[in-house]
Order: structure tokens, then sequence, then C-alpha cells
């Protein structure tokens, strides 16, 4: 992603296919990372609502997933905005056990709750 109207690099979102050994896999994934100074002014949302299009009518898929740190709060009120429904926590299988950040939590959106959240 580029700052609107600058072409200065601020970070991405987008679709992604998670590794197999991801305890929901397989799937495709929408995620997002942006550098600090953006955060909370919109552009993830923006960005991820016109991912989850672009998986759904482009690309005919049936599910999107999205997954953070249980505490990445601003990663989760994203999903909640863009329609998503939380699943479930798990253990992110990258991490050892004992990791701060092991602990994640799942969300999910399927075509026709995003046909409705859309409209």
């Amino acid at each position: 992603m580029e700052h609107p109207g600058q072409s200065k690099f601020i970070g991405f979102v987008g679709l992604h296919t998670p590794k197999e050994n991801m305890p929901f896999s397989p799937c495709v994934e929408v995620g997002w990372r942006l550098a600090k100074p953006y955060w909370g002014m919109g552009y993830a949302t923006e960005a991820a609502k016109a991912s989850l299009r672009y998986a759904f009518t482009h690309l005919g898929l049936e599910e999107v997933v999205s997954f953070t740190t249980a505490h990445n709060i601003r990663s989760q009120a994203v999903m909640k905005k863009i329609g998503m429904s939380y699943a479930c926590n798990f253990k992110h299988p990258d991490l050892e056990p004992s990791h701060p950040l092991c602990d994640h939590v799942l969300y999910k959106i399927n075509r026709g709750q995003w046909e409705r959240h859309s409209l």
C-alpha cells in the first residue's frame, strides 16, 4: 500500500495462503501489516474490504479467514469491521507454547456473510 496522494509505502494488505501446518488449513487469509504511524486511519479496513471483494467476486472463494495474536485487539477490531466473526483460539504451530505470542485467535467470513455485510 502507498499513502494516498503520495508514493510513500506504508505497508501491505492482501490475500495469502497460510502454511499447511495451521490447524484450519487449507484456507485463504486476508491480512495486513501497516507502519505504526498509519494505524487507526481506516487504511487496513478499506483495503481488507477490497481484498474480500476480490476473493469472493473474482476468485470465487467460499470462505476467507484472518488470524492474529490474542492480544492484538486492533487487528481483531478490523476483522469485526469487515464482517468477520470469531471462530476459535489456537496455539500458533510455529511458536513455542511458552512464547508470549503463541496464543492466537481465528476469525472467518463466508461468501453469504460477506454479501449481507457489504450491502
